[in-house]
């Protein structure tokens, strides 16, 4: 017997008929703003939460109801640059303000050196350029589209964004250090006390790039080996521990020099009368500083002298020597290079020096061939279980090395290094490696010097 056809209800043709620009709706303010945050969790790569800007691509979709196609486009751009300025603070630490400074310098960036940050670039514009695409385009079939269906995906996302996403170590930018209590390691390692005596006439702050402290002792007792050298231990005194940081690289810079946590442009514009170039030049002591990127990059060349410094040496002003290059997007001499350049400022001083360096080799991302290999790191990433990781402890070790070797050629000096702020990894499991909000910290001090 010949079944009868069956017609569809009224419930059921209207389904059909929102089906279509729902799922359209669903893909324009939701899938492909977001796609490339959907991709890093799949893929385990770190982004903070973005709940703001998730929910402000939603209201630019729905407002395809009210807007007309050009403001919907120029909504679309605001939220997008909101999304990167807020997602980049957080990912690096950095205040806004830093940021756009940041980026009117980013051609001094070989960006595409790092094949993450080209994936990246061409992704944001790829689904940046679909979606407004799709906003304008499809007008009409995205006005018909569920709003109830819509926004129980975007909470939906939001929730697991939320849940996948939040991390101690995305709780310690710049602006989370405002009302914190201040500490340095200077201060607790009782490394500002003795040099502002004026008694040791050589006296060296390191502030090493990324330099953070791992959460399993083993594997920070395994970054530190360098210093159990015994002819290290017979001239000197080592102590470490670590410290707490809040910001980015300027922002340790005005922690340990300054001992502070307001921004550089604050500190430089009173005079930096409590930064220890300052206070070590009003005791006869010689100050040089010592970077090995643009002097442009947050304007260092303006404020170096501001806090104290009377020379100062950045990538323009080194000569043009051979040297071998490191770094990715921060292309730049080695750390290791400079070196020498150091020990012969301290061999030729006639006077009290105080010296500072900020190292550049281990910034995000690091090249692994840059390091010397000494852990294993090809082999699942050595004793620090990550490879990435294990190239960036290579390449701090290296810094070690050669801070040890100069201790036996330019006479007793008073040494401090120490972590500017932990590794931004882009990885999850990275990150996870490291204890939130903690840098490493190292003092040599010279035996006999008490």
């Amino acid at each position: 017997m010949q079944q009868e056809a069956v017609l569809p209800t009224a419930a059921g043709r209207e389904t059909a008929r929102l089906l279509s620009p729902t799922l359209l709706l669903c893909i324009a303010g939701l899938l492909l703003p977001n796609a490339l945050s959907i991709g890093a969790m799949i893929s385990g790569i770190g982004l903070p939460p973005r709940t703001t800007a998730i929910i402000l691509y939603a209201m630019v979709a729905l407002s395809v109801r009210y807007l007309a196609a050009v403001p919907v486009a120029v909504l679309f751009v605001v939220v997008a640059i909101y999304d990167g300025i807020s997602t980049i603070a957080l990912q690096f630490g950095l205040a806004p303000s830093e940021i756009g400074l940041a980026l009117h310098l980013a051609n001094e960036l070989d960006l595409f050196k790092s094949p993450l940050y080209a994936a990246l670039i061409v992704g944001v514009i790829s689904f940046a350029g679909l979606c407004i695409f799709m906003l304008t385009r499809f007008r009409a079939a995205l006005r018909n589209g569920s709003t109830g269906i819509f926004l129980a995906a975007v909470l939906l996302f939001v929730g697991a964004d939320f849940t996948g996403n939040t991390s101690a170590h995305y709780q310690f930018g710049a602006l989370y250090g405002a009302n914190a209590p201040m500490q340095s390691a200077a201060v607790s390692s009782g490394f500002r006390d003795t040099v502002l005596t004026g008694k040791p006439k050589r006296v060296l702050v390191v502030i090493v790039e990324a330099l953070g402290k791992f959460a399993d002792p083993l594997k920070q007792e395994a970054l530190l080996k360098p210093f159990r050298n015994p002819e290290l231990q017979k001239r000197y005194r080592v102590t470490n521990g670590s410290t707490t940081y809040f910001g980015s690289t300027t922002a340790g810079e005005m922690r340990e020099l300054c001992d502070t946590r307001a921004s550089y442009s604050k500190v430089a514009s009173l005079t930096g009368e409590h930064c220890l170039p300052q206070l070590m030049r009003e005791r006869g002591y010689k100050t040089e500083a010592l970077h090995h990127f643009t002097k442009s990059f947050f304007d260092r060349a303006e404020w170096y002298p501001k806090i104290g410094f009377q020379e100062y040496a950045f990538r323009e002003d080194l000569k043009p020597k051979k040297r071998r290059k490191c770094g990715g997007p921060f292309r730049a001499p080695c750390d290791v290079e400079m070196l020498p350049r150091i020990t012969r400022a301290f061999q030729e001083a006639k006077e009290p020096l105080f010296y500072y360096w900020l190292t550049l080799s281990t910034h995000v991302p690091v090249m692994l061939s840059d390091a010397t290999p000494r852990l294993d790191c090809a082999n699942r990433g050595g004793a620090f279980g990550h490879k990435e990781v294990c190239g960036m402890a290579e390449l701090w070790m290296d810094v070690f090395d050669g801070i040890i070797d100069m201790t036996a050629q330019i006479g007793p000096t008073e040494i401090l290094l120490v972590g500017d702020h932990s590794p931004p990894l882009w990885s999850r499991a990275g990150r996870a490696l490291f204890e939130p909000g903690k840098v490493t910290w190292v003092r040599l001090s010279p035996r006999g010097a008490e």
